[in-house]
């Protein structure tokens, strides 16, 4: 990995999973971190730990749904560091509320729309828009805006989040095509089911199988293995990509929709498969 020492990156949604372990790997490299999120009291957390990693820490307690907000933290982001070379646009509306009243395109109500695109869409977009000047102010830098393969496939729940990420996926790709010249690189992650604690504690026992059957590999990823990927994305170890977005699921996108009941659709090959 080359080095990232030295470097200013900002990530929003920051206070747990993907966001922590992400700011903990950039300290780990040696890059200064602003971190960002609504969850004070978790952010704190998290800023301690990025201290504890021997790198700098900015927190901003902040809503990415609301413009000025984020035009703070990279504001503060160049007046502290005095640079911002990569942005992480991890944050994302999928609490309780939202994700209980997410349903189908009918039923959704306007208000659960209006949050999640305005969290999940706008949020990276306002990240990008003020992350640019200041990018272009430091020579380049690299945006990586976190998502989900539900921008991929239709499913019978959770239609405004898989709309907000497949919308998420096209500004990555504009982004790319606009400023890729400019020194300014933008790539999406699509991820699975991620295993965090969080995750744990909501997902019971028969809905973890469910996935699981479906995975192509022995287990869940954990917030850490996610992060790998954005700091590979995030540096110029990715220097020639530009414009994509990377699936990281465990090869849930990979197969047939049938492959947990192969045995019932395909029963001469069962005996050929492991597991």
């Amino acid at each position: 990995m080359p080095d990232l020492n030295g470097a200013a990156a900002l990530v929003t949604g920051a206070a747990q999973g993907v966001g922590r372990a992400t700011a903990l790997a950039l300290a780990e490299h040696g890059t200064a971190v602003t971190i960002v999120d609504i969850n004070a009291e978790g952010l704190a957390g998290v800023a301690e730990e990025v201290k504890a990693a021997g790198a700098r820490v900015h927190t901003v307690v902040a809503d990415v749904g609301e413009e000025p907000q984020v035009a703070r933290a990279v504001q503060e982001t160049e007046e502290v560091f005095g640079r911002l070379d990569v942005l992480i646009n991890n944050a994302v509306a999928y609490n309780r509320d939202i994700e209980g009243a997410d349903v189908d395109v009918v039923s959704t109500p306007d208000a659960v729309w209006s949050r999640t695109f305005d969290v999940n869409l706008h949020g990276a977009t306002y990240g990008i828009r003020h992350a640019i000047p200041a990018m272009l102010r430091a020579g380049g830098g690299s945006i990586v805006n976190v998502g989900s393969t539900s921008g991929f496939s239709g499913d019978v729940v959770h239609v405004a989040y898989a709309a907000s990420m497949a919308a998420k996926y096209s500004l990555t790709r504009s982004t790319a095509t606009t400023h890729g010249k400019d020194g300014i690189r933008c790539n999406a992650l699509a991820t699975g089911l991620i295993l965090s604690p969080t995750a744990r504690q909501n997902l019971d026992t028969e809905k973890l199988k469910a996935y699981q059957d479906n995975l192509l590999v022995p287990d869940f990823a954990q917030p850490e293995d996610i992060a790998s990927i954005i700091l590979f994305l995030a540096s110029d170890a990715s220097r020639y990509i530009n414009g994509q977005t990377i699936i990281a699921d465990g090869g849930f996108q990979a197969h047939q929709p049938w492959h947990a009941q192969s045995h019932i659709v395909h029963p001469d090959a069962v005996g050929h498969r492991k597991g």
